[in-house]
């Protein structure tokens, strides 16, 4: 799933966007745009020979792909992107024997020479370069669900908490499509508002004291009251803590969201204008 890498990018103005020139008016000349140059050193460690890495996914693709993906992004197998192993990797130090030797699930390939698995993780650094590098992302036309569908999925799952003429009213012209989508994957990033907040209720000794909560593991739990006090009480058999979480939705909803609902639902809050 590729859905959760852009959405942060809605902020972002091209004019930001590195290898951006544009030719004075006075010089007659038309405005140019360089490819955007990659930081050699992304994630601490120079970007492999090109050379290297296109010989890494001619061997990846026909050995690896089929378990990892063509991309390395996991299939059947895991996402070697993200996998620790080839992030420790040096010129297929890390990744070198398990290639050679196989793990259970796993076919091994003691063919493969070492040049070959040097090539093999250039290909998969440069993979990981790529997915760290965010302003080398674009972002693309987000809106192509269906607004029908979209509208049925937001009847059956989001209308309980959310009205298109109260709280979501006119939020299809407030925000970027792509910002919008953000908003539906990361409802408790920045900007929340104090609505969405979790809040608790704790009673103890006979007396119910509720606010923001603060703090809460297995025993212990924390809040803020209305004035802004701080209240911590051990948890226990005569304490009761009961929290509402406004965002407890959204929670479940991305256990079982799929690409499809997600653009559809964008595609309905879209026409809140």
């Amino acid at each position: 799933m590729q859905r959760l890498q852009f959405l942060r990018l809605g902020w972002l103005a091209i004019t930001a966007l590195p290898g951006f020139v544009l030719a004075p008016a006075q010089a007659q000349a038309p405005a140019t745009v360089k490819a955007p140059q990659r930081s050699p050193f992304l994630i601490s460690r120079p970007v492999p020979d090109q050379a290297s890495i296109d010989r890494g996914r001619a061997l990846y693709v026909p050995t690896c792909g089929f378990c990892h993906g063509t991309n390395a992004t996991g299939a059947e197998g895991p996402d070697l992107v993200r996998s620790f192993v080839a992030l420790r990797d040096e010129g297929g130090n890390e990744i070198g024997p398990v290639i050679k030797a196989g793990r259970p699930g796993m076919p091994a390939f003691p063919q493969l020479t070492d040049d070959q698995i040097r090539d093999i993780a250039a290909f998969l650094r440069n993979r990981q370069q790529d997915a760290i590098d965010r302003n080398a992302y674009q972002i693309k036309n987000v809106n192509t669900g269906n607004i029908e569908k979209g509208k049925a999925y937001f009847a059956a799952h989001c209308a309980a908490c959310h009205s298109p003429e109260k709280d979501l009213k006119g939020i299809g012209g407030k925000y970027e499509d792509a910002v919008l989508l953000g908003k539906i994957v990361y409802p408790t990033g920045r900007g929340v508002t104090p609505a969405a907040r979790r809040t608790v209720t704790v009673t103890a000794n006979g007396k119910a004291i509720s606010g923001r909560l603060e703090y809460l593991d297995d025993f212990e739990v924390g809040l803020k009251d209305s004035t802004g006090e701080y209240h911590a009480f051990q948890r226990g058999p005569t304490v009761k803590v009961a929290v509402k979480d406004p965002l407890a939705g959204h929670e479940k909803l991305m256990k079982i969201f799929n690409d499809a609902d997600l653009h559809d639902v964008l595609a309905y809050l879209v026409t809140m204008k």
